[in-house]
């Protein structure tokens, strides 16, 4: 279980220090690149459990083509979420 205190920074970013706080705040809010960026963060790097502290299977569905992940990770979250890949 993630420390969930709000200024506690959250481990799933090694790129950047982001609180529980701001990590929520980027959830919830309308700027859908750092939905994206947040979202990219927990399914490459935050403990299956802990991933959907913070989501549900439908708001990663959503936003799933904005998602930065490397292809190997895009295809198995794919399959496990039942996204269908668009039509090249």
């Amino acid at each position: 279980m993630p420390d969930t205190s709000l200024e506690s920074p959250v481990y799933f970013f090694p790129d950047a220090e982001v609180t529980v706080s701001e990590l929520r705040k980027a959830l919830g809010g309308k700027d859908r690149e750092a939905r994206a960026w947040v979202i990219s963060h927990l399914l490459r790097y935050a403990l299956w459990e802990d991933i959907w502290e913070y989501v549900d299977r439908e708001e990663v569905r959503e936003i799933f083509p904005d998602l930065d992940l490397p292809e190997n990770l895009r295809v198995a979250w794919g399959r496990m979420l039942k996204v269908e890949a668009p039509v090249a």
